[in-house]
């Protein structure tokens, strides 16, 4: 590797062993494995992952909420027999 920089890394002794036999068992060892992340972000020009900001009881949050806006203006639950009936007669263009 010419003109090799080195890149430290702080992190828990636990995260470390984690990690590391993670890629063992692909294996690859730490180092590699990095090196694959940044030429992955080079690729895709960014993060080789999606970041989201939103927790699974935050999704739970919004369905929750848009349960008890129905209830409130007196929207009635419909069955799984009339979704379906709806969705059908939106494909049909009925």
């Amino acid at each position: 590797m010419a003109n090799a920089s080195l890149v430290q890394v702080k992190v828990d002794e636990e995260t470390k062993a984690d990690v590391t036999n993670l890629y063992e068992s692909l294996g690859l060892d730490l180092p590699t494995a990095v090196r694959i992340f940044f030429k992955k972000s080079i690729a895709v020009g960014g993060l080789p992952f999606e970041l989201r900001n939103d927790t699974r009881s935050g999704r739970w949050d919004i369905y929750k909420e848009a349960r008890e806006a129905i209830r409130k203006n007196n929207v009635p639950e419909m069955t799984l027999d009339e979704i379906n009936a709806e969705i059908s007669a939106a494909r049909t263009g009925a």
